[in-house]
């Protein structure tokens, strides 16, 4: 009897330490063909047929919005593809939040779209890029994983809304709010479907966002030249649980009532930001479930709303923790 078919997935390798040449920390990211890499793990052609191909070979840290929406177009076309029953996106770790956050937001995706990375280069001993690269294979090609946006990392399957690269070094460096990893790679337990929400739109262009420390050792100054640089939004890297010193309190309230997007985010690397009485005050929008590499795409995302949709749109999809704190 004929074995039945398997299933048909697109990797995307966009290169990163998975791909990478040389040993410990110091390597050249994105070295390696996709060819090459999938040789290193010929058991995955027992889960999918795989067709593969590089938009571009990078270390993450130098990724853009250039990357980001030639990535988001090639998905997209993809999608479209009825012989293809999912794909697999290789990414660096080092702002794979980012893509993931805005693939989450702007895809509507009728399959899965699986993404991984590596902590450590291919010729490190103990590398974690080939299993990492099998368990997302074969997530994408398993008939029980729902359409959606995922990150296997680990052996952990987490949802791409949410993600956070929380550790430098770790072979898990990933976490998520608010409730962790979705499935597992070992035991193998696919993640459930859930109910998504309407993709948002593509800015075009891409607005800028700027990412400010807000401290009390930082002069608000920065705020203003913000503005007069033609930011649409501003994501604040405060202490805490997004605390606002005292000194940024008016320069906020000043740059919301003109209609700066300036969101509240943490400097530490687990935990929400609830609503706060501030956030009436001030105009200010809370990072919810966002890192703040995350809330910068979502920004980008919100900024083109008016203010008035704005508040609605983002409390709806990032703070799954009722009205206030």
């Amino acid at each position: 009897m004929a074995a039945p078919p398997r299933p048909r997935l697109l990797w995307l390798a966009t290169g990163g330490t998975l791909a990478a040449t040389g040993r410990g920390i110091a390597y050249h990211a994105g070295a390696l063909s996709p060819e090459a890499l999938l040789a290193a793990i010929p058991e995955a052609g027992q889960y999918a047929e795989l067709e593969l191909a590089s938009p571009f070979a990078m270390d993450s840290k130098d990724a853009t919005p250039h990357h980001w929406l030639r990535l988001h177009a090639a998905i997209t076309q993809a999608l479209a593809r009825p012989e293809l029953a999912g794909l697999v996106l290789s990414h660096g770790t080092d702002t794979l939040e980012e893509t993931a956050t805005l693939l989450a937001l702007t895809l509507a995706p009728t399959k899965p779209v699986v993404l991984t990375g590596a902590m450590r280069p291919p010729s490190e001993a103990g590398a974690d890029g080939p299993r990492n690269l099998l368990h997302a294979i074969r997530l994408a090609a398993d008939p029980d994983t729902p359409p959606g946006v995922f990150l296997v990392f680990g052996e952990a399957v987490f949802p791409a809304m949410g993600l956070r690269k929380a550790h430098t070094l770790a072979l898990q460096p990933f976490a998520a709010e608010p409730r962790g990893a979705l499935g597992s790679a070992f035991p193998w337990r696919p993640p459930p479907l859930e109910e998504r929400a309407s993709p948002l739109p593509l800015p075009h262009p891409w607005p800028t966002v700027a990412l400010l420390s807000a401290t009390a050792l930082d002069a608000p100054e920065a705020l203003r030249q913000t503005q007069e640089t033609g930011a649409a939004a501003a994501v604040l890297l405060l202490p805490g649980h997004g605390s606002v010193p005292e000194a940024w309190e008016a320069p906020i309230a000043d740059a919301t009532a003109a209609g700066l997007l300036v969101v509240r985010a943490s400097r530490c690397g687990l935990g929400p930001v609830l609503p706060h009485p501030v956030d009436q005050r001030l105009g200010t929008l809370p990072a919810g479930l966002l890192s703040a590499p995350a809330a910068r795409v979502a920004a980008a995302l919100v900024a083109p709303f008016p203010p008035a949709e704005r508040q609605i749109l983002w409390r709806a999809r990032f703070l799954p923790y009722g009205a206030e704190a």
